[in-house]
């Protein structure tokens, strides 16, 4: 059974763009530990390199404050994971909307059905 943890956490991770000096040790350490825990930034395995924000502070400056992790042997079922701005640009919210698609197995394909079924 696939595991997600999602949430703001407010930290990033090590090498963010563009860097921030503001973050000490254990915040990236608090990062690291879910891939310690057995889980993936599941942003991170479709958009390996991709610079992405999901929080704005007044300067402009943006941090990708926002995540969603997966128990590491279900990382290859992301589908897409994506950050949506419009409810953040619309004053809904400060933070970024998350969206994760996984390739899921039917009950009745782990019996030998050839059937899939997607999930955000």
């Amino acid at each position: 059974m696939p595991v997600i943890v999602a949430g703001g956490l407010n930290v990033i991770e090590r090498g963010h763009q563009p860097p921030h000096k503001v973050f000490g040790a254990w915040e990236y350490a608090f990062y690291d530990s879910f891939q310690t825990a057995g889980l993936t930034d599941a942003f991170r395995r479709p958009h390996p390199e991709r610079v992405a924000h999901s929080w704005y502070g007044r300067s402009g400056n943006g941090f990708r404050f926002d995540h969603l992790f997966v128990f590491t042997p279900h990382a290859d079922r992301v589908l897409a994971c994506d950050y949506h701005h419009q409810a953040r640009e619309a004053g809904l919210s400060d933070h970024a909307v998350m969206t994760l698609h996984l390739g899921l197995t039917s009950p009745s394909a782990q019996e030998g059905t050839a059937s899939s079924a997607t999930t955000s």
